[in-house]
């Protein structure tokens, strides 16, 4: 029937090859023939095919067989599709462009495209398959290629190459597959010299068994596909990447899963899914910045010695998304001077900048990762929102730096050679390897932004790993990570938040819980001047909460902290306490709620309370507010009156940790379970006070010993006066 059809069609071109200007030929819904009728001299019918001859002297045979119709149109379609089918070691061709300047040659199973045809956009439908096959194409414009169940696989080249500049876009139907050989003279089995641009619905499956899975000399961008990308190299090689649209990428790759050179990368609305073992590879790698936006999903299991998840030499912005990053990977001791220089596995590093505006982030660096970091930076981080949890559990270690001295490195969730600020989002680090650190800068820490609510930024932060020592003897220990006589032991010891510059923290609720049960691990840690303006902040360790080398000052906020084998708030230099709401308990015998090694300490505003076994005396000359040290007991409720009548203080002595005796920290101690308190407040001015001791609190409320509101009952009572910035009552 076929055949018979074909016969009367051909009875009547004679009449229609007056009167239409093109004749196309059909197999179902595939085009085997579209040309130009004038191009025609004739169709002859020669071994049951038909021929259709051209003026030029070409020809095209069609098996009749194949022929369901003809049709004629007598306008010029440039929509039509180049067909290339592979049948093993048999390629079919249908080229309706053959006389517009597409040439199309076959050797074997070896297809070569040149085109010089003037027309963007050629589409050319590519599919079936073969073990040893190839494409290679040069064309003059931008070209479509649909990949429709497409498998082919080519040892000794790349499967597709594309050797113009143009760009040429990919569109995925159905199931593909990609693949070269260990002696493929090509760096991929899908490379291009122009960009390439990736659609559709379908599904691509590269091996890059050469080397790379996707390789362009220029960008590469994904708007749409689902790719399952295995590479002896990077999965996908560029300059500059761009993964939008909904597609999915998934990357097992023994270099860069995704390596855009010295261009950028941009990631949203995609999934895409990174598995790395190799050693000093980068899952997202780019020399210019990284950015990801629009709810990209992230997920990189990252288990190579020094290897890194999100590597950018310049600036990483993260402003939306779900990103997952597993690190299990070692440190690594490079040589450098006269010794070494480590290097981590690290989950997000750049250079110059990390800046989090959004996002659900979430980075495990487990126990095998010593030194681990979380996000590190050589520049500065910024985060302003977004959810952020990392947790680094690796171990420290001793190692001899480049000057030949022995120096430390340890695991840390956030680390910034230069300045970090937390401004915005809920932020949790937790760090429980030895001497490890949540958040630590090389330079200044601010926190928060001033007069912001609270509840803007949430940071919580823990340490439970012990300190290791570095360098020297520990000479029988001692607080703040020292020791006794002769004592000249460098330890690295454990910090929750750590700045070598300023911390200034003016907003924001921030809870830290340091549970080593020796010295070393404190809360929050400056080696210059550490500022509080604002905030919400408690903090339980068993070193001080608080501790600055030049001045601690406390101007607003709500400080509430305990230590169980030391000071409190621990000034090395002066310490001023000018507004806010402070609550303050150290340890037993030498440790207070309030020491600054007898540098001037200047009360001049705010409520605070201090409780341990000694404290520091406020500078009468430098004060301005009144404050009164009490010595009581454990656990009991105390009540200060003025003789009007109203209450000053409402407050439950707390029941210390620690051993009892020791020297006193520069103004008094308290003997076995006694405790010494340190209280001031805006209310206490000169005149006469009672205080009540031994009695009962009811009603009202209670806060971390402090209440409001409530009554006090029973007891006995101690009359005093106050007349001096500091008034003992005995």
């Amino acid at each position: 029937m076929k055949k018979y059809t074909f016969i009367v069609m051909a009875f009547l071109c004679p009449i229609l090859l007056f009167s239409q200007q093109k004749i196309i030929v059909h197999q179902g819904t595939n085009v085997l023939l579209d040309t130009n009728v004038a191009k025609l001299q004739g169709i002859s019918f020669e071994n049951h095919s038909s021929v259709f001859n051209f003026n030029d002297g070409s020809s095209h045979s069609i098996l009749l067989s194949d022929i369901d119709s003809l049709t004629f149109s007598g306008d010029m379609d440039t929509t039509q599709k180049v067909h290339i089918t592979y049948a093993q070691n048999q390629v079919t061709v249908v080229n309706p462009y053959e006389n517009q300047g597409v040439s199309i040659t076959v050797n074997g199973s070896a297809v070569s495209i040149a085109t010089t045809a003037g027309i963007s956009d050629i589409e050319y439908l590519i599919d079936g398959t073969s073990d040893d096959g190839s494409l290679t194409m040069s064309s003059d414009l931008a070209a479509i290629f649909i990949l429709d169940n497409l498998s082919l696989t080519n040892t000794a080249g790349a499967a597709i190459e594309i050797t113009s500049t143009t760009t040429t876009i990919i569109k995925l139907v159905g199931d593909n597959i990609l693949s070269d050989g260990n002696g493929s003279s090509k760096n991929a089995p899908l490379v291009s010299k122009g960009v390439f641009t990736f659609g559709g619905n379908g599904n691509l499956q590269i091996t890059g068994v050469k080397k790379h899975g996707i390789s362009s000399s220029k960008a590469i961008y994904v708007a749409n596909g689902n790719f399952t990308i295995t590479a002896a190299s990077d999965g996908f090689h560029s300059e500059g990447f761009k993964a939008y649209g909904g597609c999915s990428l998934n990357i097992t790759a023994t270099g860069d899963a995704i390596d855009a050179g010295g261009e950028a990368i941009e990631i949203g609305n995609s999934t895409i899914v990174i598995n790395s073992s190799a050693n000093d590879v980068k899952g997202i790698k780019t020399d210019d910045d990284l950015i990801i936006d629009n709810n990209a999903a992230i997920t990189m299991t990252i288990s190579g010695n020094q290897s890194k998840g999100l590597s950018s030499k310049k600036d990483i912005l993260i402003r939306s998304g779900d990103i997952d990053i597993t690190c299990s990977g070692a440190a690594v001791l490079e040589t450098s001077g006269k010794g070494k220089d480590p290097s981590y596995c690290t989950a997000v590093k750049a250079d110059n900048l990390i800046h989090v505006t959004g996002g659900n982030i979430h980075i495990t660096s487990t126990a095998t990762s010593d030194g681990g970091k979380g996000f590190s930076c050589d520049g500065n981080i910024i985060i302003e929102a977004g959810t952020i949890a990392i947790t680094t559990a690796g171990n420290g270690a001793v190692y001899i730096n480049a000057d030949s001295i022995k120096d430390s490195y340890t695991a840390t969730c956030i680390k910034a050679d230069g300045h970090i600020q937390l401004l915005g989002g809920n932020i949790t680090c937790s760090s429980s390897g030895s001497g490890g650190k949540c958040i630590s800068a090389d330079s200044t820490i601010i926190i928060g932004n001033i007069g912001a609510d609270n509840n803007v930024l949430h940071i919580t932060a823990g340490t439970s790993g012990e300190r290791f020592l570095v360098s020297g003897n520990t000479g029988g220990g001692g607080p703040g990570g020292g020791g006794g006589a002769g004592d000249n032991s460098d330890y690295a010891n454990p910090k929750a938040i750590k700045s070598e510059g300023n911390m200034t923290i003016n907003s924001g609720v921030i809870r830290i819980t340091n549970t080593q049960t020796t010295e070393g691990g404190e809360g929050l840690e400056s080696k210059n001047v550490l500022t509080i303006n604002g905030g919400d902040i408690e903090i339980h360790t068993y070193d001080d909460c608080i501790n600055a080398a030049t001045n601690i000052t406390i101007a607003g906020g709500y400080v509430y902290c305990v230590a169980t084998g030391n000071d409190a708030i621990d000034a090395n230099g002066t310490l001023t306490v000018s507004g806010g709401f402070t609550v303050a308990t150290g340890a037993r015998g030498a440790e207070g709620g309030f020491d600054n090694d007898n540098f001037t300490f200047t009360v001049a505003g705010g409520i605070l309370i201090g409780a341990g076994g000694s404290t520091s005396n406020p500078t009468m000359n430098a004060s301005t507010q009144r404050s009164i040290r009490y010595t009581g007991s454990e656990n009991s409720a105390i009540c200060i009156k003025k003789t009007s009548g109203e209450t000053v203080l409402l407050y439950t002595i707390p029941t210390l940790a620690g051993s009892s005796g020791g020297p006193g920290g520069g103004g008094g101690q308290g003997s076995g379970k006694s405790v010494v308190l340190l209280f001031s407040d805006p209310n206490l001015t000169t005149g006469n006070y009672t205080l009540q001791y031994g009695g009962t609190i009811s009603g009202g409320t209670t806060v971390n010993g402090y209440n409001t509101g409530g009554t006090y009952s029973g007891g006995s009572t101690k009359n005093f006066t106050i007349s001096s910035m500091l008034t003992t009552v005995q």
